[in-house]
């Protein structure tokens, strides 16, 4: 029998490094608010932000909560926000989570932190999506077909 990936996935190495920069990018923020720093529409920015973060916050915990159940009986999840997005979790993080926190921050270069989570998102992502199709088969094919994987765009060109 094939060895099951980590639960963990590609997470850490998605969060980890968007993470550091998201940190460098606020520390300089902090250092250098003048050449860094959003400006414009005070309370709106920070408004949308709280509200993005909140958003990413839910959906990455529902994923997150959702995909180590799944893990554990081993089944392949396809409701709930995974209805919405085929990786809950890393969207959480990479479309609402970072870009919240960058405008909660009111800081420009860590708007480059969602950035650099898809880069690596885009380019590690394939392993778990080929060791879903091995484990699911048909089921996982199907549901890849049909549910995008970080915007939950409909996919209408496929039908």
């Amino acid at each position: 029998m094939e060895e099951r990936i980590s639960r963990w996935g590609i997470g850490p190495t998605t969060f980890v490094p968007s993470s550091i920069y998201a940190l460098a990018a606020w520390a300089a923020t902090s250092a250098w608010p003048g050449a860094f720093r959003l400006r414009g529409l005070p309370g709106v920015v920070e408004t949308a932000g709280a509200v993005l973060m909140a958003a990413g916050l839910l959906l990455w915990i529902v994923g997150a909560v959702t995909v180590m159940r799944a893990y554990s009986r081993d089944r392949l999840v396809t409701s709930g926000a995974f209805a919405l997005v085929r990786h809950p979790v890393y969207a959480g993080w990479i479309t609402l989570g970072l870009p919240g926190l960058a405008l909660l921050l009111r800081s420009w270069p860590m708007l480059l932190a969602p950035l650099i989570a898809y880069a690596i998102f885009r380019r590690l992502i394939h392993r778990e999506d080929q060791y879903l199709e091995r484990r699911f088969g048909q089921a996982y094919l199907d549901y890849r077909h049909r549910v995008n994987e970080l915007i939950p765009i409909p996919r209408f060109w496929s039908r």
